[in-house]
């Protein structure tokens, strides 16, 4: 193959055909990045969205008290560990104030308030009236009735069968280790994701979405214990059973018709990023020259590229016959010589040169083949049900009230402790 140049009557190789710059998006996305917005916190007044509770490393499995003050004994009795009450940092007005202390829902001894699920600055009349309120706040109510059940149980795991005193010492320890938890290692990591210097400026930015840190706290500790319930009963590693393979393999036949892929590399000139037609060619034999004389693929990807997956020095992963909106990039992909520059092709997006890094041809996979996979679908699966078996147990033992028992099995109507 010879250089690119900039005389434009080369070779009927050229067509048009759509690339799907959607692409950029995705990949822009999936860059690991925090900010206020992904906290569980309410963007705008008017906002109905119900608050989530899931705060980073909270899955984390850390010890939260000694081997010797845990006790074995499987009596439950409700005991919920101390937490300090939150004060909002901007007073709402009285009738929202009464709005959020309403009580939604009990769970062992502990009153779940609608304040507690939706920020008092958000509740008012036309959030509440907006016909997804009601929706959105049962379900995030049900979650969290879920990881109550689960962080009481770990609390009256330890404590069970202790005298009052020693109760009261364990539950301290227990508080204390988890705030030193949150104060030396999710903090910092929270504030690096929110991109504040200071813990006044991740403050400031919490109250401003009608949080506080007690808040964030608070929450984080409940779903860490929420885990802790849960490790001892589901297992890291299940035992998969050859013949539980065998039988998956037997029962799950399409899985194992792989389609023919590819994985290539591509530099782009696109009409939008240039000026016009002519500006947009003489760069992408820029590229296309830079690369051939020996220059990286990857560096002038990422330096004068300006299609999906610049950013990546050009790759795009494994893709399929059929997964590219463009027929003739796919085509390409397809059928062009292996470790090999394309000539310059021409879509509606731009101009570009693709180089086939990769291909493998359709076929069938044997079981031997299979077993890796089924091996992590089954250890998957397994790990899932005894996820689900425990928590279920644990809801059954857990006295709950709520203002709607047909959302969680097993509850009572709150109005028969009203």
């Amino acid at each position: 193959m010879n250089a690119y140049s900039l005389n434009r009557k080369m070779p009927k190789m050229y067509s048009v055909w759509d690339l799907a710059r959607c692409i950029v998006a995705v990949v822009l996305a999936m860059l690991p990045s925090m900010s206020f917005a992904q906290f569980p916190l309410p963007q705008t007044p008017e906002a109905t969205r119900i608050a989530a509770r899931t705060i980073p490393n909270a899955g984390d499995t850390i010890p939260l008290i000694s081997e010797n003050e845990a006790s074995d004994s499987s009596e439950t009795s409700v005991v919920t560990a101390d937490s300090e009450p939150t004060t909002p940092p901007t007073p709402p007005k009285e009738e929202e104030l009464f709005v959020a202390a309403r009580v939604i829902a009990v769970v062992g001894e502990e009153r779940v308030l609608l304040g507690d699920m939706v920020p008092p600055s958000v509740l008012n009349k036309m959030s509440i009236s907006n016909p997804a309120f009601e929706a959105n706040l049962r379900k995030g109510l049900a979650s969290s009735i879920e990881q109550k059940c689960l962080a009481q149980h770990f609390i009256n795991m330890q404590t069970a069968g202790k005298p009052s005193k020693e109760r009261n010492e364990i539950r301290s320890k227990i508080n204390a280790k988890t705030a030193e938890i949150f104060r030396t290692k999710v903090l910092p990591e929270q504030m690096v994701r929110a991109k504040c210097e200071t813990e006044l400026e991740f403050i400031e930015g919490l109250e401003k979405s009608g949080r506080s840190l007690e808040w964030l706290k608070r929450s984080f500790a409940e779903q860490m214990w929420a885990q802790q319930a849960l490790g001892t009963h589901v297992q890291d590693k299940p035992t998969v059973e050859l013949h539980e393979m065998q039988d998956y393999y037997d029962a799950h036949p399409d899985l194992w018709n792989k389609p023919s892929r590819a994985r290539f590399r591509i530099l782009s000139a696109t009409f939008k990023a240039t000026p016009d037609r002519d500006t947009a060619y003489a760069e992408i034999v820029n590229m296309g020259n830079q690369v051939y004389f020996g220059g990286s693929f990857e560096a002038v990807a990422k330096t004068l590229s300006k299609g999906f997956g610049a950013s990546d020095g050009g790759n795009v992963d494994w893709v399929s016959p059929g997964s590219l909106k463009s027929k003739v990039i796919e085509e390409a992909a397809f059928s062009i010589e292996l470790k090999a520059l394309s000539q310059i092709l021409e879509d509606t997006e731009g101009f570009h040169i693709i180089e086939v890094l990769e291909r493998e041809d359709a076929y069938t996979m044997t079981f031997p083949q299979a077993q890796a996979e089924i091996r992590k679908q089954l250890t998957k699966d397994k790990r899932e049900k005894q996820r689900e078996d425990q928590i279920r147990k644990i809801r059954e033992i857990t006295p709950v009230w709520t203002m709607w028992p047909e959302d969680i099995p097993g509850s009572k109507d709150l109005k028969e402790i009203q």
